[in-house]
């Protein structure tokens, strides 16, 4: 029974992959994403569902956490952040407390301060209007970015297939750009932030 645990979620996969994809999100975040939208621009999945399964799973997960921090002083509430949420969400306390809307916004473009900002406006009591506002705007726009880097890397490397003729380097190449990009828009950003 357990040998063929691998070929039934293949088989859900394969039966239902939008919606897999869209639990995965809501639980693994960039590194279900990062495979989902090369595999929609190279054609094997719809780059439509993809991007809605991205969107409403990110937009529904940055919820539970921005009401989670909206109930931080319950004792279950403080249990459920990890000792780096905790330093993290410290250290942008004071650039949220001067600007929330553009951390929050940001956010989504900076490794390891989703999280924080999505409990801080729940703690600063953004109000809910402005706050799906922004995080909407904010999911839209990096999984915009993240399409649009998927659809230039899947082109300029489409030429180069012709001599490489290997289609896992575009995806390598791909993730090398995000990781980059993100670490260095992280860095800049974290520098500006906790000075």
């Amino acid at each position: 029974m357990i040998l063929h645990i691998p070929q039934i979620l293949l088989d859900a996969f394969l039966a239902h992959p939008y919606a897999i994809i869209f639990v995965a999100l809501l639980f693994a975040g960039e590194s279900v994403l990062l495979p989902a939208v090369y595999y929609s621009v190279t054609g094997v999945l719809s780059p439509e569902f993809v991007f809605a399964a991205a969107l409403s799973a990110t937009v529904i997960s940055d919820l539970i956490w921005y009401y989670i921090g909206a109930h931080l002083k319950s004792r279950l509430a403080r249990g459920l952040l990890g000792t780096k949420t905790e330093a993290a969400i410290e250290k942008l306390s004071g650039p949220f407390v001067r600007n929330g809307s553009l951390v929050l916004f940001l956010s989504k473009f900076v490794y390891g301060t989703r999280i924080a900002a999505q409990v801080l406006s729940g703690v600063q009591g953004m109000p809910l209007r402005r706050y799906l506002t922004v995080n909407t705007l904010g999911v839209f726009s990096l999984t915009l970015a993240l399409f649009l880097l998927a659809y230039l890397t899947e082109s300029t490397v489409g030429d180069l297939e012709n001599i490489v003729h290997n289609a896992q380097l575009s995806f390598l190449g791909f993730v090398v750009l995000i990781i980059c990009g993100h670490l260095a828009f992280g860095s800049y950003i974290k520098k500006k932030w906790f000075r």
